[in-house]
C-alpha cells in the first residue's frame, strides 16, 4: 500500500514538473534565449532583418505598404526607461539614406510630426560603428521631458534604413548598451531587400 501511494505521489509530482514547464515556455517568450549571452532572437522568416536583444526588452515588427517597423521597448520597470525604444524603420521605395531623409527633418517629416527639437549641428557617426549607418540626428523632446533620442540614417542592400532611439537623457548609461545589443547583432536579409524587389 505504501508503494501504491509513494508511486502516486510521484506521478502527481512529475506532471506539476510538466506543466509549470509548459507555462515557463508560453508565457509570452517567442524567441528562444542563446545559451551564451542569454540575448533573446528575433528572426521572423518573413521579415527582412534577423537581430539579437536582451530578454529585459520585448520585441514586434510588421510590414505594411509604407515599409517595415521593428520596435524594441523596455520590459515594464517603474521609472522612465519605461517609455524608452528603439526603432527599426526601412522605408518602402527609399534607396539611400539621403533621399529618405527629407522624410525625417523636412516639413511633416519625423521631428517635426512628434514635436521633436533638432540639435543644432552634425552629431560624430563615430558613437555609432555600425557600417550601414551614414548620419546621425540628435533631438530633443519638449513634451517629455527628459527624454532625448538620436536618429541614424543609412543604407543597406539598395534599402534606406532609419533607427530612432529615444530614451531618458539620464538613464542613458543604461539604455544605450541595450541599444547596442540590437543594433550590433542587426542583419539584413539581402534576399528581402530592397523592399518591393520581386513583387516584396
Amino acid at each position: 500500500m505504501k508503494r501504491l501511494i509513494f508511486s502516486v505521489m510521484l506521478t502527481i509530482l512529475a506532471v506539476n514538473v510538466v506543466m509549470a514547464a509548459g507555462r515557463q515556455e508560453g508565457s509570452g517568450k517567442q524567441t528562444p534565449v542563446t545559451k551564451d549571452q542569454k540575448n533573446q532572437i528575433y528572426d521572423e522568416p518573413q521579415m527582412p532583418i534577423r537581430t539579437q536583444y536582451p530578454p529585459t526588452m520585448h520585441a514586434e515588427g510588421g510590414c505594411s505598404g509604407e515599409g517595415c517597423g521593428f520596435t524594441f521597448t523596455c520590459q515594464p520597470q517603474g521609472n522612465a526607461l519605461d517609455k524608452a525604444e528603439v526603432h527599426i524603420f526601412l522605408p518602402r521605395g527609399a534607396a539611400t539614406a539621403a533621399a529618405h531623409e527629407p522624410f525625417v527633418t523636412g516639413p511633416r517629416g519625423l521631428l517635426e510630426s512628434n514635436g521633436w527639437k533638432k540639435e543644432t549641428g552634425a552629431k560624430d557617426t563615430a558613437q555609432f560603428p555600425y557600417g550601414w549607418v551614414k548620419k546621425v540626428i540628435g533631438f530633443s523632446d519638449p513634451r517629455q521631458v527628459g527624454m532625448r533620442g538620436e536618429i541614424l540614417l543609412g543604407e543597406a542592400g539598395g534599402q534606406a534604413v532609419q533607427v530612432t532611439l529615444y530614451y531618458p537623457g539620464a538613464l542613458s548609461k543604461a539604455f544605450l548598451p541595450n541599444a547596442d545589443v540590437i543594433l550590433g547583432n542587426l542583419h539584413f536579409k539581402r534576399d528581402k531587400l530592397p523592399l518591393g524587389k520581386s513583387g516584396r
